[in-house]
């Protein structure tokens, strides 16, 4: 049984996805996927049943012949980005393998998605796409303004690695009993699209109105670098590491007390998954689409109107003056809360639109 993804950049949460695909249902996995022009240095892992495959090393012609000899019993393409992948999806479809769409984007409904709806619902829907995965009601709303009904809306589109980041929670019942650690740390690209200004400067803001103590801490890589050197040298409390595996991320998740994701633009933000998935209170910026799952104001972290640093400031030091006792506990519900996604439960949704005959 083959399944095929067409894929632009793949990252580290999407290798779980691949290996539980071979492992519960026995598929050999292809996955198509872009080398070049990559916005991480993510290389992924050897995973036996999962083939990689170099986009460019295709010919729109092999491209096909590719896909349609393979015979997949579904195939997933991650959007409209790639049009090079749509006809291997129009092809498909009309052979009748389910074609699922990817959808991450939130619905804003502003003129300019409107107007763009209208064209997807009238080119793209019929022509490519059997159904719509989204990982969330924000991206729901969207896949339905686009044409999509509701038996062919599947839900659960983007899981983090919970079996590798609740080890990090295991440390809220021995070493953090202990020691809580006061650090924040933030994962991801440093870019001003997550909103690293907004971070920086808030941190500024929270040490100096609010006399805080807790250390910052970022890993990641991209085109604010600059900034990043220049706080650390501002304040020597900034600590700055670089992209890192996901396995390095357990660790860092382990000394530190909280998660802060401070996107601008976060359609739906696997990292916070992920660190809820450890264990960590999170303060979340009104953007990152995966709150509305993963956080409970007040409950299991605090959140803040992007672009507000005052705001931030202002959760950061609600936080760090909680106890420790009260920051286990909420540790302990970011994990509760992160429980109701997995990769299982992920592969089980895209397996939702095969044929039965499939499953016996």
């Amino acid at each position: 049984m083959n399944i095929l993804y067409l894929y632009t950049e793949i990252m580290g949460y999407n290798l779980p996805i691949f290996a539980q695909l071979v492992r519960e249902y026995g598929a050999t996995v292809h996955v198509i996927r872009w080398t070049n022009n990559k916005l991480t240095p993510f290389v992924p892992a050897t995973i036996e049943g999962v083939n990689y495959h170099d986009r460019s090393s295709f010919s729109p012609k092999t491209l096909l012949e590719f896909a349609s000899n393979l015979k997949p019993v579904v195939a997933y393409i991650s959007g409209w980005q790639d049009k090079g992948y749509l006809p291997v999806a129009r092809l498909l479809k009309q052979q009748g393998t389910p074609v699922v769409m990817g959808l991450d984007s939130q619905w804003f409904g502003n003129l300019r998605q409107q107007i763009g709806a209208r064209l997807i619902r009238h080119w793209y829907k019929e022509r490519y796409f059997s159904f719509a995965w989204v990982p969330g009601p924000l991206q729901y709303e969207y896949a339905a303004r686009i044409g999509f009904t509701k038996n062919e809306i599947i839900g659960n589109l983007l899981s983090g690695n919970t079996e590798l980041f609740s080890q990090a929670a295991t440390s809220l019942t021995d070493a953090k009993q202990c020691l809580y650690p006061k650090q924040f740390l933030y994962v991801g690209r440093f870019a001003k699209a997550k909103g690293i200004d907004i971070l920086l400067e808030a941190y500024v803001r929270y040490r100096s109105t609010y006399h805080g103590t807790w250390k910052l801490k970022c890993v990641g890589n991209g085109p604010m670098d600059a900034e990043l050197l220049q706080a650390q040298k501002n304040d020597s409390a900034i600590s700055i590491e670089p992209f890192a595996e996901q396995s390095a991320l357990v660790s860092y998740a382990e000394q530190s007390g909280a998660f802060i994701l401070p996107s601008r633009y976060e359609p739906w933000g696997v990292v916070a998954h992920e660190f809820a998935c450890a264990g960590l209170p999170l303060i979340l910026s009104d953007q990152v689409g995966s709150k509305l799952q993963f956080l409970i104001k007040h409950y299991n972290g605090d959140g803040f109107s992007d672009h507000a640093v005052d705001q931030l400031a202002e959760a950061m030091h609600r936080l760090s003056s909680q106890s420790d006792e009260q920051l286990i506990q909420m540790g302990q519900r970011s994990a509760q809360l992160a429980s109701t996604l997995s990769p299982e439960i992920a592969t089980s949704s895209l397996m939702s639109v095969v044929k039965d005959s499939v499953h016996e």
